[in-house]
């Protein structure tokens, strides 16, 4: 399996993009934390759109793949080194802290490692209802926060409990902390995604296991 130059081309126009449209190519008049915060927030929150979002989108929209596991892994690890590169270096124009900033690279990689389990399970699949089934879920799981937020404060509701975020949402939520360290909840529902991608690929792996035994045939002796 070699490097998906179409992946990072495409994750590459997708990076330079959303950083003009979010954060702009010319500095603000008075340039200070306040003026760079609000765009740079939306800016991760489209890097989570990207990752948990449109990377499914484009895979399933493919044909199936002959190796779906190494396949997503590799565009995976892709990915995250392209992201990993205009991240961490917003702490320059933040106040963020190491942990803050450490939360939101797991909590964006946890989800994407979620989703990646899912979709391992179906770019290899024929069946166009299996594919267009996860690409539904994978939008429950991304989109659901958002809309329930939205009509919570439409109607009036309690707020949402906070596992129901999904990516785009709670990265927009640990965005908004600022120079102050995560609270424990924060942590206890980053923790939780990446248990249940823990979880997800062992049964992932399983699956693959049990799938290469049935199909080896056992010698028979005819003799």
């Amino acid at each position: 399996m070699i490097l998906p130059r179409g992946l990072v081309l495409l994750t590459t126009c997708w990076i330079f993009a959303t950083w003009c449209i979010c954060i702009g190519v010319r500095p603000p008049i008075q340039p200070s934390i306040a003026s760079y915060l609000p765009g740079i927030r939306l800016f991760i929150a489209s890097l989570a759109i990207g990752l948990c979002v449109a990377w499914p989108m484009l895979r399933l929209s493919e044909r199936p793949s002959r190796a779906p596991m190494s396949q997503v892994l590799i565009d995976f690890v892709t990915l995250a080194v392209l992201m990993h590169v205009v991240i961490w270096p917003l702490r320059l124009a933040t106040n963020w802290s190491i942990d803050r900033m450490g939360l939101i690279d797991l909590f964006l990689f946890s989800w994407g490692l979620l989703i990646a389990a899912i979709l391992s399970m179906t770019i290899g699949s024929r069946l166009a209802i299996e594919r267009v089934a996860a690409m539904i879920l994978i939008l429950v799981i991304s989109l659901l926060g958002p809309i329930a937020y939205f009509l919570c404060l439409r109607f009036d509701w309690a707020l949402p409990p906070i596992w129901l975020d999904g990516p785009i949402l709670g990265v927009l939520r640990d965005t908004l902390g600022g120079g102050l360290n995560p609270d424990a909840l924060s942590w206890e529902s980053t923790f939780g995604v990446g248990f249940a991608a823990a979880a997800a690929w062992m049964v992932v792996i399983l699956m693959g296991i049990s799938a290469s035994k049935s199909v080896k045939v056992p010698s028979q002796n005819l003799g």
